[in-house]
């Protein structure tokens, strides 16, 4: 999987819909939050390259 920056993509068990922000894959993790963004922003998460990998998979 090629994942670039302001894809949308949901999480392994989770219906939420989230934005990739940036990719680090030299460490292979990736930060996204999530969408729609509220008034106040959104917290960022960091995730497994291989996590997101395996359930796009599937």
């Amino acid at each position: 999987m090629n994942l670039h920056q302001g894809v949308r993509l949901q999480l392994p068990g989770d219906s939420r819909c989230f934005q990739v922000l940036s990719v680090d894959a030299p460490r292979g993790r990736c930060f996204v939050r999530q969408l729609p963004l509220t008034r106040h922003g959104s917290r960022v998460i960091e995730i497994s390259l291989d996590t997101i990998e395996a359930a796009h998979q599937a």
